[in-house]
């Protein structure tokens, strides 16, 4: 009894009850986890870019202080002194701007040196500074190409200046090129910053999240070139798409911070945070609240598995009896008595198999009965018709006193009426429907003499196999009626046989009329009568067989008709039988 009722888990009822609710706490573990992880998540994004705007955005107030300065002095030089570039070729005068150009750099400590240069290529400044070098600077270039707005260069070192010891002190280079108000380019200014004073901004002691500062320009361009071996993958990008209208937005894995709208400054701070050191707390949180509420449910389904096996225990019994009546036969369950929901449970199966049991034995009945009934309304379907034309034939030979003749027809027609009636055997062999058939065509040939040959090419094994009885008589009688004969010439039929796959075929071909109607119209009582017998034939052998079995034809004007019927091998239909 012990092995009877022992069940693999993936079929135990318990096993599944308890890891459908393993799968179902699971599932809202892990769409509870994501969900509080990405809401943890986003308020720690949200906290942290919103500090961190406020944190650069003031790093940026404290730089473009500097840079607001610079920018509005040098647009007001030329228009507080309109002579500021003429006369440059006297040293006198351009002493004299030197020296003022040095009292507006005493008074801005973050100012190392400013530069004038004219059209001529003129030049006056706090420091005296070689042409070509000058000319050959990213700063001369990035000026020269503006239109007159506050342009910066990447620190690097001012190699235009004699002086030694400034040429070898790293500067943030700011320029810009003077329009009068004619659209005239009157010349260009260049100031000089001290990198330190600069950088020192941008420096932050403790770094929480890995975070990385850079000091860009208003296209992105990177003004402290050390720096860009720190940038991270695609961090070029992410400079660039840097300062549009939001303080902050997330991509490439990091979140790049502003603090405010770059396009309006020529420098700016970008920030750029590793969003997996952002989540690193939240990352944390989850772990955590992962292991405690697994460990939950592998204790709350253990307890689940143990419960649901103690009271499901009967059911599963019950189950694994079920489906060995269902693989057998219909025998009811004996068990002890059992007065719960299970024992009712147990007694209504009882009540079941003993109706079952009842209803197949009566729905077998009934089929046969119906099947049999069937069958013999489509046998007599076929003899009545054969009978009528027979006779009908016989009646105008014994008009025309053809006596022998009639004799003849009336011995086929008696082997062919035999073998019809006899209903209890209503299977037969293919050898002996072609008896049959050939009394039908020894009475057709003595009646229609020379309009008609019939040719034979069947293989000797499928001679054995079943049919239903007069089944090729209909079909070649068709052939006769509605094909040679209203041909008004000789004709052939050939009835060829074979086994194909696991099927015999049958074909009855003819060379005569054809038709291209559409057998499931009734558009002539000819027709009509043609594809009766053929209805017939093909319902009796479904009936008989399956309905994988059956009668198909094909014909095509003047050229003739072939009915193809298809039927089981002996072997094939023994085994259904047997089944």
């Amino acid at each position: 009894m012990a092995k009877r009722i022992r069940m693999l888990p993936s079929r135990n009822m318990s096993t599944r009850l308890a890891l459908y609710l393993f799968i179902m706490n699971s599932f809202i573990l892990i769409v509870s986890s994501a969900a509080g992880y990405k809401f943890t998540s986003t308020v720690i994004k949200k906290n942290t870019a919103y500090y961190a705007e406020h944190y650069i955005g003031s790093m940026n107030n404290e730089l473009n202080f500097y840079f607001r300065d610079v920018d509005l002095m040098t647009a007001s030089l030329f228009y507080m002194s309109k002579n500021l570039f003429s006369g440059l070729d006297n040293y006198t005068r351009r002493l004299e701007l030197g020296e003022d150009l040095d009292g507006l750099r005493n008074g801005r400590d973050y100012i190392e040196d400013i530069l004038v240069l004219n059209n001529d290529l003129q030049a006056a400044g706090t420091m005296p500074i070689v042409m070509d070098q000058l000319l050959r600077a990213d700063i001369y270039r990035r000026v020269m190409g503006s239109d007159g707005e506050l342009v910066v260069s990447p620190i690097g070192y001012p190699t235009f200046v004699q002086d030694p010891s400034k040429a070898n002190r790293p500067v943030l280079f700011a320029g810009r090129k003077i329009i009068s108000e004619s659209n005239r380019i009157e010349g260009i200014i260049i100031v000089t910053l001290p990198a330190e004073r600069i950088t020192d901004i941008v420096k932050k002691g403790e770094k929480r999240y890995d975070e990385r500062l850079f000091l860009v320009d208003r296209h992105g361009i990177l003004m402290e070139p050390a720096s860009i071996g720190e940038l991270p993958h695609d961090g070029e990008e992410m400079l660039k798409e840097a300062g549009g209208e939001l303080p902050s937005f997330t991509r490439y894995g990091h979140m790049i911070v502003t603090g405010n709208n770059r396009q309006t400054q020529p420098l700016n701070i970008v920030g750029i945070i590793p969003e997996k050191a952002l989540l690193k707390d939240a990352a944390a949180i989850l772990n955590l609240q992962l292991v405690m509420n697994f460990a939950l449910l592998v204790i709350g389904m253990t307890l689940a598995l143990v419960l649901a096996y103690r009271f499901l225990r009967p059911v599963v019994r019950l189950a694994h009896f079920m489906r060995t009546v269902g693989n057998q036969q219909l025998v009811p369950y004996q068990t002890r008595g059992n007065k719960d929901e299970i024992g009712y449970l147990i007694l209504s199966f009882n009540r079941m198999i003993r109706r079952l049991k009842r209803s197949f034995r009566r729905i077998h009945d009934e089929r046969e009965k119906q099947k049999k009934a069937e069958l013999r309304a489509l046998q007599a379907q076929i003899n009545p018709h054969f009978i009528y034309n027979t006779l009908n034939n016989v009646r105008w030979l014994a008009r025309m006193g053809q006596s022998e003749s009639i004799f003849d027809i009336l011995t086929s027609m008696n082997i062919i009426l035999v073998s019809a009636f006899q209903l209890e055997k209503p299977i037969i062999t293919i050898e002996e429907e072609l008896k049959h058939l050939d009394a039908y065509l020894a009475i057709q040939t003595m009646i229609h003499p020379g309009k008609f040959d019939v040719v034979y090419d069947l293989e000797e094994s499928i001679r054995s196999g079943p049919i239903a009885r007069m089944s090729l008589q209909p079909l070649v009688e068709n052939a006769i009626f509605h094909g040679v004969l209203p041909k008004n010439e000789p004709g052939q039929i050939r009835i060829k046989g074979w086994v194909e796959l696991d099927h015999v075929i049958l074909q009855v071909a003819d060379s005569g009329v054809g038709t291209v109607k559409d057998a499931s119209r009734d558009d002539t009582r000819s027709e009509m009568r043609e594809h009766v017998g053929m209805r017939n034939v093909d319902k009796r052998i479904k009936l008989y067989f399956g309905n994988q079995y059956g009668v198909n034809w094909s014909s095509e004007r003047n050229v003739g008709t072939t009915v193809t019927v298809s039927l089981p091998i002996k072997e094939s239909f023994l085994r259904g039988n047997d089944a």
